[in-house]
C-alpha cells in the first residue's frame, strides 16, 4: 500500500524560510494593503511574511504625485530598493508587486520613459532573485472610457493636467505592449484585473475588491508553493480602508504619526 502524506505535511523551505514581499503602486493598492498584508500573512503561515511598500493615492513611478498636500516621492527614487538590498537576508525568497501603472501618463511623463523605469524596476528587482508580479493597465480607452469620461476623470484626479484622450491611449497601448513582453519564468503579468474595476476604469470596485485582491494574493502565494487559498475578508476590507484615510491624513498630510519602517 503506497504511503500518503498528510495535507499539512511542508516541506523545510515551505515551513521556515522567510518571505520578503514588496509592494509597489498607487490609490488601489494603498486602500486594500492592510487586509491583503493580513491575508498573504494566513496563508504562507507558519513562514514568516516581512513586508516594505511604496503606494499612496495618485502615486507615480517616475513622478512626484498626490492629493491635496500629500505628495509622495516618485516610487523609483523613494529608497525602497536600496532598502530591500540591506534588509533581505540569507534564504529569504523575495516576492514582488507591481501594480497601479499609469498616473505618470496623467503627469505628462512619455510612454518611453515610463517604460525605461519600468525595465530599470525589472532589472533591479531581478537582482534579488525576485519573484515578480506586474498587473498590466487595466483600461482600453478606445473600447472602454469615451473622450467626455476621459476629460471628466482626469478633471477630477488630475486637475492639473493637460495630457489629451489620443495621447493617454497610444501611452497606455505601449506601456501594456511592453509588460507583456516582458513575461518569463520570473516575470508574471497579471492581466486581468479589467473584471474589477469600477465606473472610473482605475480604482477597483468597492464591491469587487475582496475579489480583486484574493485574486492577486493568489498568484502570490502560488509561488510560494502553498496549497492554501487565499480570501480577503470584508472586516479586512474595512479595516484597510480606515487605515489608508488615517495614514493619508496623519502621517502624509499632517505628520502627526512617523512613518513606520516598511513605508517609502
Amino acid at each position: 500500500m503506497p504511503l500518503v502524506l498528510p495535507l499539512t505535511t511542508s516541506t523545510e523551505d515551505q515551513t521556515q524560510n522567510p518571505v520578503l514581499f514588496i509592494f509597489l503602486g498607487a490609490s488601489n493598492l494603498a486602500r486594500s494593503f492592510h487586509g491583503l498584508k493580513y491575508c498573504i500573512e494566513r496563508c504562507i503561515f507558519p513562514r514568516p511574511a516581512s513586508f516594505v511598500h511604496a503606494m499612496g493615492p495618485g502615486r507615480g513611478y517616475l513622478s512626484r504625485g498626490g492629493i491635496l498636500n500629500a505628495v509622495y516621492s516618485p516610487i523609483l527614487n523613494c529608497g525602497i530598493l536600496e532598502a530591500v538590498q540591506n534588509k533581505k537576508i540569507k534564504d529569504q525568497s523575495v516576492v514582488a508587486l507591481i501594480t497601479d501603472i499609469g498616473n505618470d501618463i496623467m503627469y505628462g511623463v512619455s510612454s518611453e520613459k515610463i517604460i525605461n523605469g519600468l525595465q530599470y524596476l525589472l532589472n533591479a528587482l531581478g537582482e534579488f532573485k525576485t519573484n515578480i508580479f506586474i498587473t498590466s493597465i487595466p483600461v482600453d480607452l478606445e473600447n472602454d472610457i469615451s473622450e467626455l469620461h476621459f476629460h471628466i476623470t482626469r478633471q477630477i484626479y488630475f486637475p492639473k493636467s493637460s495630457v489629451k484622450y489620443s495621447q493617454a491611449s497610444n501611452n497606455i497601448k505601449a506601456i501594456n505592449k511592453f509588460i507583456l513582453q516582458s513575461s518569463n519564468k520570473k516575470i508574471t503579468i497579471i492581466n486581468d484585473m479589467k473584471q474589477f474595476c469600477g465606473i472610473d476604469k482605475i480604482h477597483y470596485s468597492i464591491l469587487k475588491s475582496q475579489l480583486a485582491w484574493s485574486h492577486i494574493a493568489k498568484k502570490l502565494t502560488t509561488s510560494l508553493n502553498t496549497n492554501v487559498s487565499p480570501q480577503f475578508r470584508t472586516s479586512e476590507l474595512a479595516l484597510s480602508i480606515a487605515n489608508n484615510v488615517a495614514r493619508i491624513l496623519l502621517t502624509d498630510m499632517l505628520g502627526i504619526i512617523n512613518k513606520t519602517e516598511e513605508t517609502f
